[in-house]
């Protein structure tokens, strides 16, 4: 699978999570001072270098667990 492949998955499953629990991007940016355009990119799966400690901030402020983001990787 492509680098390309696995951040469109990635970003599809954090979209998919905020969602879920009917969180916005601004929320999102808060809880995790991410900034909102680098959260878009990765929503839409074209943030490059997405670093371990960025997923894992996800991971918690999504209320997620690393099988739900990683899933289909």
């Amino acid at each position: 699978m492509t680098d390309e492949k696995m951040l469109k998955i990635f970003g599809y499953n954090v979209k998919k999570q905020r969602e879920k629990i009917n969180m916005s991007i601004k929320e999102l940016s808060n809880k995790t001072k991410i900034r909102e355009k680098y959260l878009i990119k990765i929503e839409e799966g074209n943030a490059k270098g997405i670093t371990a400690s960025k997923a894992f901030m996800l991971i918690e402020a999504l209320n997620s667990n690393a099988e739900e983001l990683f899933k289909g990787l």
